[in-house]
C-alpha cells in the first residue's frame, strides 16, 4: 500500500532538485535582459502539499509530506540558476525585484502528481515569452514530463518528480534559448544623462 504519510507520522518536508550537471556557459549572451514571473495558479500541482492520483481526475494529498516551496517557486529558482550558469541572458531576474527587463518569462505549474497507478511522476508546465514593450506575446509553449517512481512513497515521488522536473528544463531552456535569440535585436537604449 502507498506510504500516504512519507515516514511514519511526523511532516516531512521536500524540495525539488535539478540534476543535470552544470551547463556550460554561452559564447557571448543573447542582448536582453530577462524577467522572470510566475503565473498565478488554481491548480492543486502547485500548493505546498504533495498530489498522488489513484484514478483518472481525482487528487488526493499525502498526509505526512509537503513541499518546502511552492513547486512555481521552486521551478521559477531552478530555470533562473540554470539561465545563470549558462549565461544565457544579459541578467536574468525576478519580476518585482526592481531590475528592468525586455523579456517577460511567465512560468505556470499544471501538474506535479505522482501517478500511482502508472507508477510515475508527471510535470507539466506552461512557458510564455512577452515582450514587455507593448506586451506582446511572442510564443507560449507547454511542457511535459515524467519518469519512474520506483516506490510507492513520498521520497521515492520526490526523486521522480525531480528527474521528470530536469527533463523538462532540459526542453524548456534551449527552447527559450532559440526563440529569444530568434527575436530582432532589441532598440538602443538612450544614454543615462539624455545625450545622444
Amino acid at each position: 500500500s502507498i506510504g500516504l504519510g512519507g515516514e511514519g507520522t511526523a511532516l516531512a518536508q521536500y524540495r525539488l532538485e535539478d540534476l543535470a550537471p552544470k551547463q556550460q556557459p554561452r559564447a557571448t549572451p543573447i542582448d536582453r535582459r530577462l524577467l522572470i514571473s510566475t503565473l498565478p495558479s488554481e491548480s492543486v500541482g502547485d500548493t505546498y502539499s504533495m498530489a498522488y492520483t489513484k484514478a483518472p481526475q481525482q487528487r488526493q494529498f499525502y498526509q505526512f509530506a509537503s513541499w518546502t516551496d511552492r513547486p512555481s517557486s521552486r521551478v521559477v529558482q531552478l530555470l533562473s540558476e540554470r539561465l545563470e550558469a549558462r549565461a544565457m541572458f544579459e541578467s536574468v531576474s525576478r519580476l518585482g525585484a526592481g531590475i528592468g527587463g525586455g523579456l517577460i518569462l511567465n512560468i505556470g505549474v499544471n501538474e506535479f502528481v505522482h501517478d500511482v497507478p502508472a507508477g510515475s511522476a508527471r510535470v507539466e508546465v506552461t512557458a510564455e515569452l512577452i515582450q514587455r514593450r507593448g506586451r506582446e506575446l511572442i510564443e507560449r509553449k507547454r511542457f511535459t514530463a515524467s519518469a519512474p517512481v520506483a516506490q510507492e512513497n513520498a521520497p521515492s515521488a520526490v526523486a521522480a518528480m525531480s528527474q521528470a522536473l530536469t527533463t523538462l528544463l532540459n526542453e524548456l531552456v534551449p527552447w527559450l534559448e532559440r526563440t529569444a535569440n530568434a527575436l530582432p535585436p532589441p532598440e538602443p537604449r538612450p544614454p543615462r544623462d539624455g545625450k545622444r
